[in-house]
């Protein structure tokens, strides 16, 4: 029985979903899912949880057994050809006798993209591309993006009042928004692998940069401190709590168990380079706002997460966006409102940039 194609994009999404399961937990590997249907029954489903784990594939095939011989096999991302930690995913499909496999599109990985595909093709196994696209891309955005790039995905979060303002003038900004909108920031940094501020941020708010929410391995803090001017004390420079990396062009920056990178002159494309060397997929950018317009003048980032709470805090309080100089309409750009979510008092504003 062949799967019509109403079914194979509910398949595909259900894949899909189990695939999101890993997404904390996955990186640097893709949140992979697949399910094995025959005769429209699933027959197996599984997720990869973590670098060194069966892959989504081998979960699904286990929980089969037998019965996959002659399944379809629905996998939200091309099977790997190569062996890593684990085998090949495309021979243990093969062996398994699958036969079909359908996935939505290519890995851009080059050590998978396209070789997955032909290896199954090879073996006779019929290859279906281009079910549930959207979705998937939507689901792997940092994961594609890193792989297509080798930068990462990066996100800028912010946090304003209702009348567009980040801190009161005196400095202050605690709390602008919710409890409830600040523990979804929690799961914005259980998805990132880093966390980036910059030295105003680092030094004024002294932050923690932690995830305290979810377990999860924490994200690797990274500061931007070009002239060393951050002292090495508070919980941002704690080793214990987490992993912390400085940029800077200091030659005097020490501190015992963090990492220090000195550059001539510390650029967004050398931070981003050598975060991409490390395979972080998701960047989280979370302040401050002259780190935030950087990030907007030079079109480094990809999507913006815009928090707005339930108070007002004048004309004198400071601006989201201090340093962007734009002086007609026809210059201002236009982000694209991808989501609106509502956390008690506040919401959050999901924008592709």
């Amino acid at each position: 029985m062949t799967e019509t194609k109403e079914q194979q994009l509910f398949f595909m999404r259900w894949a899909i979903q189990l695939g999101e399961k890993g997404r904390l937990t996955a990186p640097p590997n893709p949140w992979v899912g697949c399910v094995l249907v025959k005769d429209g029954e699933i027959l197996g489903e599984g997720y990869h949880i973590a670098p060194g784990h069966p892959h989504a594939e081998a979960v699904a095939l286990k929980q089969a057994g037998p019965l996959a011989k002659g399944a379809t096999a629905y996998v939200s991302l091309e099977p790997c050809a190569h062996q890593g930690r684990t085998p090949p995913c495309t021979q243990i499909l093969i062996e398994a006798g699958i036969k079909k496999v359908v996935i939505p599109f290519p890995d851009p990985d080059p050590r998978v993209s396209g070789i997955g595909i032909e290896a199954l093709q090879k073996a006779g196994i019929e290859v279906v591309t281009g079910i549930a696209e959207a979705e998937a891309e939507h689901s792997l955005l940092p994961y594609l993006h890193h792989r297509r790039t080798n930068f990462p995905y990066c996100v800028l979060k912010s946090a304003m009042s209702i009348d567009g303002r980040t801190a009161a003038v005196d400095g202050t900004s605690k709390w602008i928004t919710s409890e409830e909108a600040r523990q979804d920031v929690q799961l914005l940094r259980a998805q990132s692998q880093a966390i980036l501020v910059g030295s105003e941020t680092a030094r004024l708010d002294k932050p923690q940069l932690t995830v305290r929410a979810f377990e999860t391995k924490q994200p690797l803090r990274v500061v931007i401190d070009s002239e060393g001017k951050v002292a090495p004390e508070g919980p941002l420079f704690d080793p214990t709590l987490a992993p912390t990396l400085v940029f800077t062009t200091s030659q005097t920056w020490k501190k015992e168990g963090i990492e220090v990178i000195r550059l001539p002159k510390v650029t967004l494309q050398a931070v981003l380079e050598e975060l991409g060397r490390r395979d972080v997929m998701q960047l989280l950018v979370e302040g401050g706002a002259m780190l935030h317009a950087a990030f907007l003048k030079e079109k480094r980032a990809q999507r913006f997460c815009l928090y707005i709470g339930d108070c007002v805090l004048g004309p004198e309080g400071k601006p989201l966006i201090p340093d962007l100089p734009i002086a007609t309409m026809e210059e201002a750009p236009r982000w694209n409102l991808e989501g609106v979510h509502r956390f008690g008092s506040s919401i959050r504003l999901d924008y592709q940039l």
